[in-house]
């Protein structure tokens, strides 16, 4: 591919920070998908569909942020007209050879966050010839690549260029580019040995103490705040003393034991070496004297965050619920009146939402709720001493727009809030003595409503959970026989489904 200012790469999909060493990238592809409408999953499997899907209005509006992303990748990498410039003379079907160094490409919806890791590329679950992926050629030659099962950009280190294979090759294998004009790429053995002769001691020699320490480290990288910091920790040490010959007042060293490894030397190669500890001719060393050698030892491991649950990308939800329902019981100013519960009766409500963010939605629900209660008053044809069923709401259907807030997890356990406000239809009433339905009515009007809901719900995917949930719902209803102004306390569990 030509390089140099014959290929535009204004993108940080090319900018390589060699101070820290490629990550070894092993896991599966698909976690974090940067251009998912261009994923393997969702049917791009030819040239002709992976242009058939970037210009699919469809996919354009469903995945606004992530196409915008793409069209702005392709202006940065030459494409003049971004994504209208791509047909299927310059989309590719190819494999990477695994072991490639590179920036990878990934998505942190959570963040909002589109970025590039620098990594040795060998995912789990790719073919063995290669990892599949889609080479991207402009007009100058300049390419990059999209990987078949994320839909993630990926673009080589300059140095070891990509060893790759067409689709369309043979079996013979995998066509190998040069690392570098003078073949510095090729990976070579070599032995290095370590030989170095102990010392003679003198006869004149005494015991002295030698302290050894040996302190064992573990060092994480993790990620801070978009970038990568390192947290180093003593996980233990061990102490030993021993004792060994000393020419006293004489030059003391230290000599390790001879050694031969073998060694494959590449492109990204470190060897390092350090001096063999000694103590110089300057120490007057004193048969009372302690040596004391510290040795250290540091690991270090790339640490990912295991408590964080995939986004959800879910729009919309629906929430069906059912249960039971209380309601308060109206007082009257004569003390010779009284009134009394009628017990619990069934309750549900449907309701749609928007989800704008994780921890808000807003939505319309609507409710099924049935108020009743026993009074003693002297209606017509009612039996003195007997209470009568009043049944103002048979049932009341409040009809509410609301607004939840969540907290806690989009996969797992969340607890919400909801208010809720609007107007309340009434589905008839009457009032009962001893079995006989009277002739005086209730004759309630609908009215005013608001309520205050609080709940818990787990959910087991993205798209479907359980929830339990506690209503008090005001209602201000005028009627012939007095201005209502009831609670309702419906405590209801029901299924949420999101997509």
């Amino acid at each position: 591919m030509p390089t140099g200012s014959s290929c535009r790469k204004n993108s940080s999909l090319y900018w390589f920070d060699r101070k820290y060493h490629p990550i070894y990238y092993t896991e599966k592809l698909g976690r974090h998908p940067q251009f998912p409408f261009l994923q393997e999953i969702n049917g791009v499997n030819t040239s002709a569909l992976f242009v058939k899907s970037i210009n699919d209005a469809g996919n354009q509006q469903k995945y606004a942020r992530e196409f915008k992303a793409f069209d702005l990748l392709l202006h940065n990498s030459g494409f003049i007209k971004g994504y209208k410039e791509l047909s299927e003379a310059n989309v590719e079907n190819t494999f990477i050879s695994r072991k490639t160094i590179g920036n990878l490409g990934f998505y942190d919806k959570v963040k909002d966050h589109i970025d590039y890791i620098y990594v040795r590329l060998n995912p789990a679950g790719e073919p063995a010839k290669g990892v599949a992926a889609w080479k991207l050629t402009n007009a100058n030659g300049c390419s990059f690549y999209i990987l078949h099962t994320c839909g993630n950009a990926f673009y080589p280190l300059p140095e070891t260029g990509v060893a790759e294979k067409t689709s369309e090759d043979s079996n013979s294998g995998l066509a190998q580019f040069p690392v570098s004009s003078q073949g510095g790429g090729c990976c070579k053995t070599v032995t290095i040995e370590n030989n170095i002769s102990p010392v003679d001691l003198k006869n004149d020699t005494v015991n002295r103490p030698l302290h050894i320490r040996v302190n064992f480290y573990q060092g994480r990288i993790v990620s801070s705040g978009g970038k990568q910091d390192t947290l180093v920790t003593l996980l233990y040490h061990i102490d030993t003393v021993r004792s060994f010959k000393d020419i006293t007042g004489k030059r003391l060293k230290i000599y390790a034991s001879s050694q031969s490894d073998k060694l494959l030397i590449c492109q990204d190669t470190v060897l390092k070496y350090y001096t063999h500890i000694f103590v110089p001719d300057t120490l007057k060393s004193s048969p009372l004297e302690t040596i004391q050698f510290v040795i250290s030892d540091t690991t270090y491991t790339y640490k990912k965050d295991n408590h964080q649950n995939p986004p959800c990308a879910n729009k919309w939800e629906i929430a069906l619920d059912g249960g039971i329902s209380f309601n308060t019981i109206p007082r009257f100013d004569n003390a010779l009146t009284h009134s009394q519960t009628d017990g619990s009766h069934f309750a549900g409500t449907f309701a749609i939402s928007r989800i704008f963010k994780p921890w808000f939605q807003l939505g319309v629900s609507a409710s099924y709720i049935k108020l009743s209660y026993q009074d003693d008053i002297a209606y017509p044809g009612s039996i003195a001493g007997t209470y009568n069923k009043v049944t103002p709401g048979k049932p009341i259907i409040p009809i509410q727009l609301f607004g939840q807030f969540n907290i806690g997890r989009q996969i797992g356990w969340q607890a919400n809030v909801n208010l809720s406000a609007g107007y309340s239809f009434v589905g008839g009433g009457d009032i009962t003595n001893s079995g006989n339905t009277l002739t005086t009515k209730p004759d309630m009007k609908g009215g005013f409503t608001a309520g205050f809901k609080m709940g818990i719900a787990y959910y087991f995917t993205c798209k479907f959970g359980l929830s339990l949930s506690f209503n008090g719902q005001y209602f201000d209803n005028k009627s012939a026989l007095m201005d209502y102004h009831l609670f309702a306390l419906p405590i209801t569990g029901g299924i949420r489904i999101r997509f």
